[in-house]
């Protein structure tokens, strides 16, 4: 293949047109194309990857297909759960600037001491300090009914999976909305699991893929994965297994 061929293919423009891009979660495997003895490397240092000097613990492949997806998207609001230092949400916010999108990011974590100086100084973002166990107390229904949208939810805290997809589901999410699950795949967790603190999110974490799809079960006509993300760099390429999904 050479360049002029590339360019009159304009794959690009075309994969996103395929019929065949949503498919449900009973069509999918939890498996990964990218082989476990892979991953090691790329995550051992993740946390030395930075963004305008602050960590930036995203994955190599999301690092690449977030900025896709918000493009095509243009979400006026999104929603981060599982705040860390404040990274991601800077990110995320530039993100929408580079692009020229009026939006707005809304990060919440149990704990906001960690937050670098910069994303406290960041009047793009806003910064909810709450407990996913109660996630109704911290995105009441009277601030989701205020949210423009289109919406995309990223979920990266590890703890009450269903019930924070319930609650979102049952309060605001609609057709077109975008929701990501991180940190389903499953080799990571067996990778993780000599240095994670928390015993409980280790635990937790491990059965994400199993709670998403549990849940997906029950919801498989609403929510499609989005196989144009989601297998780019192979079938489940990235740390997020079949968890880039459209509410259709």
């Amino acid at each position: 293949m050479n360049y002029q061929t590339i360019i009159q293919q304009a794959q690009h423009q075309q994969e996103p047109l395929k019929a065949d891009r949503f498919v449900k979660i009973s069509d999918r495997k939890d498996e990964c194309d990218i082989p476990t003895d892979a991953w090691k490397p790329l995550l051992e240092n993740s946390y030395l990857q930075t963004w305008k000097g602050i960590v930036l613990p995203k994955g190599i492949t999301e690092m690449a297909l977030y900025p896709m997806l918000l493009y095509e998207l243009q979400p006026k609001t999104i929603i981060e759960i599982g705040a860390f230092n404040g990274g991601g949400a800077i990110w995320l916010a530039d993100c929408l600037d580079v692009f020229g999108i009026e939006g707005r990011v809304h990060s919440v974590d149990i704990d906001l001491s960690l937050l670098d100086e910069k994303a406290k100084a960041d009047s793009r973002i806003n910064f909810i300090q709450g407990d996913c166990n109660n996630i109704s107390a911290a995105f009441p229904s009277e601030l989701l009914c205020a949210l423009p949208h289109p919406w995309l939810i990223i979920e990266d805290a590890h703890i009450n999976l269903a019930g924070i997809l319930e609650y979102f589901h049952a309060s605001g999410l609609r057709s077109g909305d975008y929701l990501i699950v991180e940190d389903t795949n499953k080799v990571h967790w067996g990778l993780w699991q000599d240095s994670w603190d928390d015993r409980d999110e280790m635990e937790q974490g491990a059965n994400k893929m199993d709670d998403l799809r549990d849940w997906l079960q029950n919801h498989e006509d609403e929510y499609l994965i989005d196989t144009y993300y989601q297998d780019m760099y192979g079938y489940n390429g990235s740390k997020n297994w079949n968890s880039i999904l459209k509410r259709v």
